[in-house]
Formats: C-alpha cells, structure tokens, sequence
C-alpha cells in the first residue's frame, strides 16, 4: 500500500513536468507570452495545483487576464488557465467549486472581451472556462461516488467478517452448551438455566445473520439473475446451494457479478454458464461467457473493482480464484473453495 502510494505520487509529479515543459516550449514556439513574469505565473504554480488548488486557480487566473489584457494569444495562453480551473472544480471544496472558479472564469472573460471584444473575446471565453469547469465538476462527482461505493463495499465486508467471527464463536457455544446438558446430571434449576443459554445464543445467531441480510448491498441471486435474464442474458446451470453461509455468500456475490459484467460487457444474447465441481472437501465453481451475436467479448483482462473485492475475500476464505479472457471471445472465471461440508449440491 505505501509502495503503491509512492508510485501513484510519483506519477503524478512526472506527468506534472511534462505537462509543465510542453506548455512552456509551446508558449516559446508560438510566442504567446507577451510578458515574461505573466507567463511564468501562468505556467509554474500548475505543479502544485493538486496540493493548493484554489491558491493556484487565482494566482493562474489572475496572471492569465491581465496577460490576456496585453495582447496574449488566447488558444494557448487560456490553457494553463483552463488546467487549474478544472483541478479546482474537481478537487476543491464547494465554495470553491460554486463561488471561486465561477468568478475567476468571469475575470478571465472580462479581460478577453476588453482585449477581443464581445465574440470572439467574452464568448469564446465563457465557452472555454464553463467547458473546463463542467469536466471538472463531473469528475469530482464521479470520484465521490467511487469514494462511496468503496466504503460501501468494505462496510458490507466488515460485516461478513463480523458475522463469520460471531457466528463461529456462538456455534461452538451452543455446542458445547448442548454437550454439557447432555453429559451431565442437572437439576431443574440448572437445565431451565442451560435452556435460556441456548435460547439466547440461538436467537444471537439469528439476529447476526438478519442484520447482515439487511446490510447486503443488492437483492439476493435468483431475483438478480431473472432481472439480467429479462434483460437479455441467457444462463445455463444452476448456482450451489445448501453450502455455509459465508461461503454461499461468496458465491453468490460472484455468480452475480460474472452475470452482470457478462451482460454489460458483451451485450443482450451473451450465455453465461454455471458449472459446479465439487471434490474432495472442496468446491470449484466456472463461469464462462459466449457473446452473442456481434458483441466481441470487451471484459478487461485485469477485473474492476468488484472482482478485486472477490478475490480478497475468496482468499480470506481459504480459497483462489482466476478469471481472463477466452479464445476467441468471451471470459471465464474459475473459483475453487476448500473445506466444504458434506450435502452441498
């Protein structure tokens, strides 16, 4: 994680320096800059504008007019500007997403009409700032919802893993509760006591299990599949049944999302088969893809964020799982799980 942290900061300085470099050769080639101080306000902060976005949209924006009002060129003399403007729009805070970068586009534009008139100076530049702000208002969004949907996923997560402790811990409980009833001479106070003992835990247990059904974070499997099959998608096999529960919970949630990606990816006629092989105290479970009819099989060799879940959850069980692309179209996934109980179909 922290390697991974370093790697992404690092990437992120260097496209900084090159974006840096590209804009200061194309103002020297082009001979945008009119004035030498202007166009490094313009083109310098843009390396911190991910750290201070807002200080970096006013001290750009600022140096962006008043070289605007010198006679700078605006196609690319307005494109530090409309860099910054998007960062603030996409990582700043409401105030300046809704206050800040709406008055600096209006400055940016003032100076451009004074310096090119009401069309091609105001006009175009409330087209160029409101385009640039918009992007970064919808990516802002967007990673708000990806922020969400994490934590959503490792709530939902934490839940199971809380449930697999309780629900182990209250089993060998009851358990060992009903061996002690039934290898030991006990009065009537006593047997009325183990009885109330067992009643809670089992009533614990249950109570665990409905709050986890009620943290769940979508319908259970065969609801989902009758919905993507009236969508289009056709399904061969049946899912396992009768297994543990976090374990059918697992499963569950992968059949259910090899179905959904099957029929986002590859589109209405995709077939979706189940195949369940159980073994020797364990249990592989395949899904395959066949497109139908044009669709090309377009499912990303790497997994999105759901298969990623899966995998750290299927190896938190004891299990692994492997998923890629088929010859010459399609997509399979493939998990083997171990230690199953006897009875499962």
């Amino acid at each position: 994680m922290v390697f991974r942290t370093m790697l992404n900061a690092f990437r992120a300085r260097f496209w900084d320096l090159a974006l840096g470099a590209a804009m200061t050769v194309l103002f020297a080639l082009s001979g945008t800059a009119v004035s030498l101080p202007l166009a490094v306000a313009q083109l310098l902060p843009l390396f911190w504008r991910r750290r201070f976005p807002s200080a970096v949209l006013v001290i750009v924006g600022s140096a962006t007019a008043a070289h605007t009002v010198l006679g700078m060129a605006r196609a690319i003399g307005f494109f530090p500007a409309t860099i910054a403007l998007y960062t603030a729009a996409t990582h700043g805070s409401p105030k300046v997403k809704w206050v800040l970068c709406p008055a600096v586009g209006v400055a940016m534009a003032a100076a451009s009409a004074v310096r090119h008139g009401p069309v091609e100076g105001l006009l175009m530049a409330i087209v160029t700032v409101t385009v640039a702000w918009l992007a970064g208002m919808e990516r802002s969004e967007h990673l708000r919802q990806r922020v969400e949907r994490a934590a959503a996923e490792d709530r939902e997560r934490l839940a199971r893993r809380v449930h697999d402790s309780l629900a182990r811990t209250v089993t060998v409980m009851l358990l060992q509760t009903e061996a002690l009833r039934a290898t030991t001479s006990l009065d009537s106070a006593a047997e009325q006591r183990i009885d109330t003992v067992l009643g809670a835990g089992r009533s614990a247990l249950a109570e665990v299990r409905e709050a986890l059904a009620a943290a769940g974070s979508g319908p259970a499997l065969g609801p989902r599949l009758e919905m993507l099959r009236g969508a289009g998608l056709r399904i061969s096999g049946h899912p396992p049944a009768r297994l543990p529960a976090p374990l059918q919970d697992i499963t569950d949630r992968l059949i259910a999302e090899a179905a959904t990606n099957a029929l986002r990816h590859d589109g209405p006629g995709t077939l979706l088969t189940i195949t369940t092989v159980p073994g020797d105290g364990t249990l592989t479970v395949r899904l395959t893809t066949e497109p139908g009819g044009s669709a090309s099989g377009s499912q990303r060799a790497g997994g999105g964020f759901g298969l990623v879940s899966l995998t750290a959850d299927i190896h938190g069980y004891g299990g692994e799982l492997t998923f890629g692309s088929r010859h010459p179209a399609g997509w399979q996934l493939e998990a083997t799980f171990p230690a199953l109980v006897p009875g499962h179909d």
